[in-house]
């Protein structure tokens, strides 16, 4: 059996299924109110298994704590965790609620319209969400000390009610910064490359040698003659060269670029990866191009965003260093970065 949960019926019926024995959660965001909504009398039993997010500012600390964070190892979290899947003998809910008073309404009713879907215990779906929840437990870590401490800076970092940041400064629409600080799951899957200086053609041509000779040795070649031909015309200016091949490796499929210029002038650029390959001597070496559309995907319109992150930036070159480049291949390592940066350089 099957049915729709519309957003008056899901929040009782994810408090009903919690209630039953052997409760499992895959729901990335826990807030106030959460174990005292969704467990009996306020605490969790000792079976219940909790996959939560600790990284994108979603999980108020003080609520894993209330789960048994940091000591019981049957509350984990899972970097990149969107899910909202409820389980227990008393069946599967799937649904867009987080566990949340917004998602589910403990406190009050929930001020979100939400939905889902629930299938018995039994039923195909509950099966395979079983297997599904099994696989991805065996890989989550421990909520531990350190798990805490990051949850905290996340939560730190999140805006609350009237959108206004930490420091007590409303985040500015006009910078790159501030958005992705505000509204980290936006940017899910893009990673953001710190460049500086300029490239050249003879890194370009290296590159294109070695990512054609690479095709070349391959039993069923995969480029075409007009692939390798724009790839030996690639423009300069979308080559990264020098890189250090943990970097090459981790590199993520879409990505903004903040570079530098040798005369200081700072800019953003939206691009999404197309070649890699590492140099026989270890340099590694990345084609990209800009699609169109991207920016725009992310919320941003044609404005520039550069000029109120100049100071910021500065920082974040200056701890950069003599490299001139750094990789930071998820929005996480990102705001991590930005989190460490002194309120002084904010602008309002």
């Amino acid at each position: 059996m099957a049915k729709f949960l519309d957003h008056r019926e899901l929040g009782p019926a994810i408090i009903d299924l919690m209630h039953g024995p052997r409760s499992r959660c895959a729901v990335a965001f826990w807030g106030n109110g959460a174990i005292d909504g969704l467990f009996p009398n306020g605490h969790r039993q000792a079976d219940v298994q909790i996959i939560c997010d600790v990284t994108m500012g979603g999980s108020n600390p003080k609520e894993l704590i209330a789960l048994g964070a940091p000591d019981d190892d049957r509350i984990k979290h899972l970097p990149g965790l969107h899910a909202k899947v409820y389980l227990s003998d008393r069946g599967l809910i799937t649904s867009s609620a987080n566990a949340s008073n917004n998602g589910i309404g403990f406190l009050a009713v929930a001020s979100l319209i939400e939905a889902g879907t629930f299938h018995a215990p039994g039923s195909e779906a509950y099966r395979s969400a079983s297997r599904w929840f099994e696989n991805i437990w065996n890989i989550a870590n421990v909520v531990d000390a350190t798990a805490l401490v990051q949850a905290q800076r996340a939560w730190n970092r999140k805006p609350r009610g009237s959108d206004v940041f930490i420091d007590g400064r409303a985040p500015n629409p006009k910078s790159l910064f501030d958005v992705v600080a505000a509204n980290p799951s936006q940017f899910r899957g893009v990673g953001f490359a710190f460049t500086s200086g300029e490239e050249t053609a003879k890194a370009r041509d290296e590159t294109a040698a070695a990512i054609i000779a690479k095709d070349e040795a391959l039993d069923l070649r995969i480029l075409s003659e007009s692939e390798e031909h724009a790839i030996r015309a690639w423009p300069v200016g979308d080559v990264f060269s020098e890189w250090e091949p943990e970097d090459i490796h981790a590199w993520p499929e879409r990505f903004i670029c903040a570079h530098l210029t040798p005369n200081g002038n700072f800019s953003y650029w939206f691009y999404e990866r197309v070649h890699t390959v590492v140099l026989e001597n270890g340099r590694g070496m990345v084609l990209a191009r800009r699609p169109r559309g991207f920016r725009a995907s992310l919320g941003f319109g044609a404005a520039p965003m550069a000029q109120a992150d100049a100071d910021r930036a500065s920082l974040i070159f200056k701890s950069i260093g003599e490299a001139g480049h750094k990789l930071y291949e998820s929005v996480e390592k990102l705001t991590e970065q930005l989190a460490e940066l002194p309120h002084s350089t904010l602008r309002g």
